[in-house]
């Protein structure tokens, strides 16, 4: 019954779309779709002002709208309609999620489709590779929906993520290029911010004063807490402080003690800013900072149990080695005695993120009203 829901959504547009293209003219004006927030990201304002930069004529208009799986009432269908009316006289669409409408239509010769994703990395997987997985998406349903379809091309953070993308998104490798993601550029930026905001570091939490700064950055858990315990008592000493940032939507996790600060005043990027040593697992987060040559090191206790629910691109304990760990008491003893070396942050950096050199969204706006990839 649900597939035929959707074959019948995907065809009525379709329909609907043919006379939208009839009556609507191409116009210079581009088209930001998103499913991952309410409000334009950091990447769509970005990669706004560089098209505006060298474009001034060019009108921008952002479409945006977290939409959850369980969410297809009539509200989203309204907004879709919305979203295929400026589809259909567009020159320049960038979305950095899957849309619906982007993947099912039949669009104009003129219309250019750039996806740069929410992530600069692909570690665990998503899309196409997991199909019929606890977390992914039914067969069916991916097919009439016919997912990730229609891309010109898609900005990666690195040669190395290439394929990754290609099998999550179903789309020639040829189109994954690795151009960096815009927030790396602001980041690239930010390493001035340090010393101010260490010293409100200290300032919040004056318990931290004259010791160094490991964040730990988990990302998700569904269906269970991570094993955590072992880690946070370890970090019971004078030399460094944890801090710890759990996932927004991570309801299992239960942190225990006072040698860990549970911090809720700093923002993730922040936090990895004023770090020492970051601690990461499958987030984008790992990225992000050996991006800011923060030494990294990855916290793994529970590799095949996550592998069997999200599956994973990027396994820290063979891809990283020297700074991956399964154990706690291992973890921790590596980060106080800081044995992530300059060569360890550098093979994260490009592997990670080996495309981010600060000038991200001036190539992929570049690249976006170009043809070099047909």
């Amino acid at each position: 019954m649900k597939k035929l829901i959707f074959i019948l959504l995907k065809y009525g547009m379709r329909c609907i779309y043919f006379f939208m293209k009839l009556f609507t003219p191409v116009s210079d004006s581009a088209v930001f779709l998103s499913r991952q927030s309410d409000t334009p990201s950091e990447n769509f304002l970005l990669l706004r002002d560089e098209l505006k930069r060298v474009s001034p004529s060019t009108n921008c208009e952002f479409f945006c709208r977290l939409g959850l799986k369980s969410e297809m009432g009539l509200s989203y269908v309204l907004l879709m309609l919305r979203q295929m009316k400026a589809l259909a006289g567009a020159k320049l669409c960038i979305t950095e999620s899957y849309c619906i409408p982007i993947s099912i239509l039949h669009h104009k010769e003129q219309l250019r489709i750039v996806q740069i994703w929410h992530s600069m990395v692909a570690v665990k997987k998503f899309g196409w590779q997991t199909v019929g997985m606890p977390e992914g998406t039914s067969a069916d349903i991916a097919r009439v929906m016919e997912m990730h379809k229609g891309y010109d091309f898609v900005a990666v953070g690195s040669e190395y993520m290439r394929p990754f993308f290609a099998e999550a998104m179903n789309t020639p490798i040829q189109k994954i290029l690795p151009l960096g993601t815009p927030v790396a550029d602001r980041l690239l930026e930010s390493t001035g911010q340090y010393d101010e905001l260490r010293q409100r570091f200290y300032e919040t939490y004056p318990q931290t004063q004259g010791k160094k700064i490991a964040v730990w950055l988990p990302t998700m858990r569904r269906d269970y807490p991570i094993d955590c315990q072992g880690m946070i008592d370890g970090f019971d000493c004078e030399k460094y402080a944890l801090t710890v940032k759990l996932h927004p939507l991570d309801r299992h996790t239960v942190i225990k003690g006072k040698s860990a600060i549970v911090d809720k005043k700093f923002t993730t990027e922040q936090a990895i800013i004023l770090a020492d040593a970051v601690i990461s697992d499958y987030s984008g987060a790992a990225a992000e900072a050996a991006l800011l040559d923060k030494p990294v090191y990855f916290f793994v206790p529970d590799t095949e149990r996550y592998s069997e629910q999200c599956g994973i691109n990027v396994d820290p304990l063979e891809v990283f080695p020297g700074v991956s760990f399964a154990h706690p008491d291992e973890l921790v003893t590596a980060v106080l005695e800081e044995k992530a070396t300059a060569a360890d942050t550098a093979h994260v950096k490009e592997l990670l993120c080996g495309g981010c050199d600060g000038h991200s969204a001036e190539k992929i706006i570049r690249m976006a009203l170009s043809r070099d990839t047909e």
